[in-house]
């Protein structure tokens, strides 16, 4: 009986794989394809931002992507999300990690700091999109022709003044997120929880159905919850913007809300 407890509680606790470098090198590169990151929000700051704002480094990459530059026009964008782990593992490792992540999103010729698969990641700039400091870096951000995803704070006319001025044709889906000034701080891995946006629009359009015209706007912001508030509001600054940049996009992005829990 002993000897049984003493086999149960060993096969609990983590046991350690010293054979891994012995294993076929086609397997190993699909364990290393298995063990990618899901998608990430990738958080991205201004390099105006306080250096106490950001995370500890916790690794040598971490440090030399933080590190601030002290030469005037050499300002970029920074992020505090992790940097994918199968970055610091091994050679092999990092080889498969790099065939989806890439150092994305530098301003002019500035070395850029971020590691990015725009394929999956969600691109969320914050406030910084719109601060006026921040314009000029906003133009000349290499990269954002390839940005799939992006997530938005709501702030409606004044994101048409910046968007004018960039190529983001590749934009498939643009998440409006609500709540981020209740935020202090996100972490390293920043969770983006995404309202059901079928759900939302059907029950919305079957209520719209349902007023009259005439009264539509007021009672619509009178009887719809929170979430189906998110997405109207995400819609209405969709059109502006679709009005104002007809040539922006090949085909409408999809659109959702969100909020960081």
């Amino acid at each position: 009986m002993e000897q049984t407890l003493s086999l149960l509680t060993k096969a609990q606790g983590p046991t350690p794989f010293t054979k891994f470098n012995d294993l076929p090198p086609e397997l190993r590169i699909k364990i290393w394809q298995y063990a990618m990151p899901d998608a990430r929000t990738v958080v991205v700051s201004s390099p105006y931002s306080t250096q106490s704002q950001q995370q500890t480094p916790k690794s040598i990459d971490e440090a030399l992507l933080q590190a601030p530059s002290n030469k005037k026009g050499e300002e970029t964008w920074q992020s505090s999300t992790q940097i994918p782990t199968l970055l610091h593992v091994n050679a092999e490792a990092r080889h498969e990690a790099l065939k989806h992540y890439k150092l994305s999103l530098g301003v002019g010729s500035t070395q850029p700091r971020i590691y990015v698969d725009f394929t999956r990641d969600a691109i969320f700039f914050g406030n910084a999109e719109l601060k006026p400091e921040c314009s000029s870096l906003w133009a000349s951000t290499q990269d954002l022709y390839q940005v799939e995803r992006l997530a938005l704070v709501p702030e409606g006319a004044w994101r048409v003044l910046r968007w004018k001025k960039v190529d983001l044709n590749s934009l498939q889906k643009m998440i409006f997120v609500h709540g981020t000034e209740k935020v202090k701080k996100l972490g390293p891995l920043p969770e983006l929880v995404e309202d059901a946006p079928l759900e939302v629009e059907t029950k919305l359009e079957e209520q719209i159905l349902h007023m009259d015209v005439a009264q539509a706007t007021f009672s619509q912001s009178c009887i719809l919850d929170p979430m189906k508030k998110r997405m109207q509001a995400a819609r209405e600054e969709l059109e502006t913007l679709m009005m104002v940049l007809p040539t922006q996009w090949e085909k409408e992005p999809a659109v959702s809300t969100a909020v960081f829990r």
